[in-house]
């Protein structure tokens, strides 16, 4: 991916969380123009420059200048969004049971597997709370469950999820929790090209998981994967 295009994905998730609608209305431009510089473009297998439209809004609003666009790195050359993961160390105390302050921590298990469970963010289910920097503390903690995805996340590891309410803000190629009526998973999301308008595919990170090709109809609710927490035992 050209630089320009990374930097401008990297200010949407520092300013909007990764609402790419938000960013776009605050700098007066569409939606789609926005989406439209993170695709290659099938005609020319290159992805779109950023326009001057939204060059002058990033800098109306939010300070920049022509040089934050600018690198030495061909503009032309192709590399892919750093989708890797915050991965972070925690101890069992990090988690404040009977607090309510930070990131929500559920008795809730995500699956990276076969299984099907529901899912229920009921004051019931909260253990307590994880305030530590670069946890969201809108968002919430569940644990992982299953060995689909691993070596990136590990059974038992603590994930760390914001729900998504719009379809437009979900970035190819990054994991996400997926409800269905029966189940819920979590896996990469990646684009079905025959047919992008109804249908994607989920990945496993574990190679002995076959691809799953899924109707977006199915979707009930969407959560991304912001961070994976590792809780390491106290001597």
């Amino acid at each position: 991916m050209p630089y320009a295009n990374k930097k401008v994905y990297e200010l949407i998730q520092s300013e909007t969380g990764g609402n790419v609608r938000a960013f776009a209305k605050s700098i007066n431009v569409s939606q789609q123009s926005l989406n439209r510089i993170f695709c290659i473009d099938k005609r020319n297998g290159k992805y779109p420059s950023v326009s001057n439209d939204i060059k002058q809004g990033i800098i109306d609003v939010y300070g920049k200048d022509e040089i934050w666009f600018i690198t030495d790195v061909d503009t032309n050359e192709e590399e892919k969004i750093d989708f890797s993961l915050s991965k972070n160390d925690i101890i069992q105390s990090d988690i404040k049971e009977g607090d309510y302050s930070g990131a929500l921590v559920y008795d809730i298990d995500g699956t990276c597997g076969p299984e099907n469970r529901n899912i229920d963010f009921t004051r019931d289910n909260i253990i307590g709370s994880v305030n530590l920097p670069g946890i969201n503390k809108s968002s919430r903690i569940i644990r992982a469950n299953g060995d689909s995805m691993e070596p990136c996340i590990y059974d038992g590891n603590m994930i760390v999820v914001r729900e998504i309410q719009n379809w437009e803000d979900v970035f190819y190629g990054q994991i996400y929790m997926i409800l269905l009526d029966e189940y819920r998973m979590i896996k990469y999301i990646r684009r079905y090209e025959p047919d992008e308008e109804n249908y994607i595919i989920l990945r496993s990170e574990n190679p002995k998981y076959d691809d799953i090709k899924l109707h977006k109809s199915k979707i009930r609710k969407l959560f991304i994967v912001e961070n994976i927490l590792s809780v390491k035992t106290q001597l």
